[in-house]
């Protein structure tokens, strides 16, 4: 009996499981410094909308999440729940029995049609949305990035490409209260990991994770009239740092 106890055990210690991510967040400072003239490239002129996480409990809605195979992939949402979470990206759900999972968007096809326009009158397209697990601890960005609070930026890929590092001196010192209740202060620095369907030429989209508005920066004007300056980070020590910052561990 201890014999095929301890085979029970090596059995199951030897079957591969999917690592837990990191979170991004603990491992951010936001301490870089501020940089010189020579750190800095090519200037933008942008402006700027946010993005978030949408976060919820197991909920007993009916609508499920499904993958391009059409295949349910297990949570059932309200509608209200399913049309933030295809408007988004992605979401986070708090299962009752303690599990945490993030949900990513994947693609589009015509089956499964669900219907927004109650919730979303402009944005009726996002009903033929489908997801996969993700492998960021926020969801996931283009390629193999992950997303990672108040650092990633979506943009328009033929504007500022993906892996770009942007120093934003209007981010600077601006002061952020996280749901768990540390406090940050901006350093400035952002990285291109992610592009939007509506994110076209000088707009960019910036990540804050599962809080719901981005009053702490001023500079986000959610309109295209509300401008800031941006600049190429090439200090390849930043980059590399926000590269990390971007990748599964």
């Amino acid at each position: 009996m201890l014999k095929v106890t301890f085979l029970v055990l090596a059995m199951l210690i030897s079957i591969p499981m999917k690592a837990m991510a990191e979170d991004p967040l603990d491992l951010d400072g936001f301490a870089f410094p501020q940089p010189a003239a020579s750190d800095l490239g090519k200037a933008y002129k942008l402006w700027a909308t946010y993005y978030y996480l949408p976060e919820i409990q197991e909920d007993s809605g009916t609508i499920a999440l499904r993958d391009m195979k059409g295949q349910e992939l297990g949570p059932r949402l309200t509608l209200k729940h399913w049309c933030d979470t295809a408007m988004e990206g992605s979401v986070k759900i708090n299962y009752k029995n303690g599990d945490i999972k993030t949900f990513n968007y994947q693609g589009v096809t015509n089956d499964y049609f669900v219907d927004c326009k109650s919730i979303f009158p402009r944005h009726t397209g996002i009903g033929k949305t489908k997801f996969r697990e993700a492998n960021g601890v926020y969801g996931d960005g283009l390629d193999d990035y992950i997303l990672s609070p108040y650092r990633t930026l979506a943009t328009d890929v033929t504007y500022i490409t993906p892996g770009t590092a942007l120093y934003i001196p209007k981010a600077r010192g601006a002061k952020i209260t996280l749901p768990n209740g540390r406090v940050i202060i901006h350093d400035g620095y952002f990285f291109a990991a992610d592009k939007g369907g509506a994110i076209k030429g000088s707009h960019v989209d910036v990540y804050i994770g599962v809080s719901k508005s981005a009053p702490f920066f001023s500079w986000i004007g959610s309109n295209e009239s509300k401008t800031f300056e941006a600049y190429v980070v090439k200090d390849q020590k930043i980059i590399q740092d926000l590269l990390e910052l971007h990748s599964i561990k």
